[in-house]
């Protein structure tokens, strides 16, 4: 496994999820397929263990407003006491600047310590952030041929403390990318040729014994992001994740809150609320009006706007969501 690996996919395919499964199969040095065989709960429970008992494993969330003072190294203001000539403390503050360490290059100083053991840095949506900004000069020596002890060990003077800094050979990184939010095309190539991408799919066949009154939660979903893709990308389609808690609980009420409360309203936001792309993806043209989750709703516009407004007026139909097709059955049915 390379030491930069980003997980990508759509939203709801288990990257953030899997950050578990990858961290272990690297600090253990096991294939990956191997320790997603074993029960996650307990995966779980030692992912937790390492990263806080042991500390070979951080995680954190790149955003728009981070920064490389957060991430390397930034100036802050520190408060001290003051003293007065006979070096007696006095009510005065006086503010000094220090160099504070960011959560990398805190990180990438641990692992230095321990060189025998293996160190996993999780930065999840790391497409969020400005990758280049964020890691300014270590872009370069984040590379495995140039970490510490190989064959072209590269060291960077840091920004601010002017200290040499090179990233050991021990830590890895692991990131999360949500094509829905930028696509991999749009990264700078210099990142993209430092990283590796394993690419993160839904996964339909989850659900292949899960029915609810005998709609296939397997095949609704493959549907599903047949249409998105055909209309959208692949980088649009709707993640396994989503649907889940039908694993469990496979029930027309828990169908419907998904749709209602995560299904229509991500569609919403891949199609800009473009209504009639809405509905074919969810087939509401071959329903009756009772069963469309998105309804035409009719509108007088001579009576709301005076007789002649259909020659000054060029409208689209309006559409509103219609709340009771969530909890029929053949909303569902007539959409596959």
């Amino acid at each position: 496994m390379g030491k930069n690996i980003i997980l990508y996919g759509p939203p709801g395919t288990g990257k953030t999820y899997n950050t578990v499964n990858y961290a272990l199969s690297i600090i253990y040095d096991l294939p990956v397929e191997a320790v997603m065989k074993k029960d996650y709960d307990a995966m779980f429970e030692r992912y937790n263990e390492l990263k806080t008992s042991f500390g070979q494993i951080e995680f954190t969330t790149f955003h728009q407003s981070m920064g490389y003072e957060e991430f390397v190294e930034g100036i802050k203001p520190v408060f001290l006491e003051a003293m007065n000539e006979r070096g007696e403390r006095t009510r005065k503050k006086e503010m000094v600047y220090v160099v504070d360490k960011g959560i990398f290059r805190e990180f990438c100083q641990t692992a230095s310590e321990h060189p025998e053991d293996r160190y996993v840095m999780i930065i999840d949506e790391i497409n969020r952030g400005n990758i280049s900004k964020i890691f300014g000069e270590l872009i370069t020596i984040i590379e495995p041929t140039k970490r510490i002890g190989q064959s072209e060990e590269l060291r960077v003077r840091l920004a601010y403390s002017q200290e040499p800094f090179g990233v050991p050979d021990n830590l890895y990184i692991v990131g999360t990318m949500n094509t829905a939010d930028r696509s991999i095309a749009l990264l700078d190539t210099a990142i993209r040729r430092r990283f590796e991408f394993v690419e993160m799919l839904p996964q339909p066949e989850l659900f292949r014994n899960t029915t609810i009154e005998g709609v296939s939660i397997e095949q609704l979903l493959s549907t599903i992001n047949k249409r998105i893709e055909i209309l959208l990308d692949r980088e649009h389609t709707i993640g396994h994740a989503y649907f889940m808690p039908l694993k469990t609980e496979p029930t027309l009420q828990n169908l419907g809150k998904i749709f209602k409360n995560a299904i229509v309203p991500l569609l919403q936001e891949y199609f800009y609320s473009d209504y009639q792309k809405i509905r074919w993806v969810l087939g509401d043209y071959n329903k009756e009006p009772e069963e469309q989750f998105v309804k035409a709703v009719a509108i007088d516009y001579k009576k709301t706007f005076g007789e002649n407004v259909e020659l000054f007026l060029d409208v689209d139909d309006t559409y509103e969501i219609n709340n009771d097709a969530f909890f029929n059955i053949n909303a569902y049915s007539k959409l596959l």
